[in-house]
């Protein structure tokens, strides 16, 4: 390849990087102002965007696939926050659990719009639901991992299925953020987080009533 091939190959990438950048954000505004991704339409998104309709369907197939990748950044900050319960290789105290969930109701209020966009999405969208399930099996693993170290270093009660009790935990947060973080107020949002550290250390971590 030439130098002239790589600085046009370079001029496309950027070009496709910023057409792609300015229809993510276009979405993104609009669904802040809207209460539905589902009342979001293509001719509102290249409207925004200042795009063709060819312009939009050369990145996108159609809007749940534009979704996706509106919410591929937002799902990255939740399992970021996630991440912080998860990576322990030992158990943890119910104050440690509050200060790890407190960042994590936080970032999940921040996002919530377009999060609970795309929980929404999932029950019409096969290709949405796809890939909102397959993170949320990801979160299954890595959380039923920890478990496992927690129980070596006698951190997590020894008792306890972690493969069902994981799931049954991220399927159980996935919800309560939607239902009860969501719509929460500031107090509202500290007691749930007070809450679900009770929940989450009592089922894994307190010493087994045996």
């Amino acid at each position: 390849m030439t130098t002239d091939d790589s600085s046009a190959l370079s001029k496309r990438q950027l070009q496709r990087a910023a057409s792609v950048t300015r229809i993510v954000n276009a979405a993104e505004d609009l669904l802040s102002e809207s209460d539905r991704f589902s009342d979001i339409s293509v001719e509102q998104v290249i409207a925004r965007a200042g795009i063709s309709r060819s312009t939009f369907y050369n990145y996108f197939d159609d809007m749940g696939h534009l979704l996706r990748a509106v919410g591929e950044g937002v799902v990255g900050e939740v399992v970021t926050s996630a991440r912080k319960w998860m990576d322990l290789d030992t158990g943890a105290t119910e104050a440690q659990l509050v200060d790890i969930f407190t960042d994590l109701v936080a970032t999940y209020h921040r996002r919530a719009k377009l999060l609970a966009a795309l929980a929404e999405a999932s029950v019409y969208d096969s290709g949405v639901r796809e890939e909102w399930h397959r993170l949320l099996t990801t979160g299954h693993v890595e959380l039923a991992k920890h478990i496992r170290r927690a129980q070596k270093v006698g951190g997590a009660r020894a008792t306890i299925d972690p493969e069902s009790t994981a799931a049954w935990l991220v399927w159980m947060v996935e919800r309560g953020l939607y239902q009860q973080v969501r719509p929460a107020s500031a107090a509202q949002r500290r007691r749930h987080v007070a809450s679900l550290a009770s929940i989450v250390w009592h089922t894994l971590y307190a010493p087994d009533p045996s």
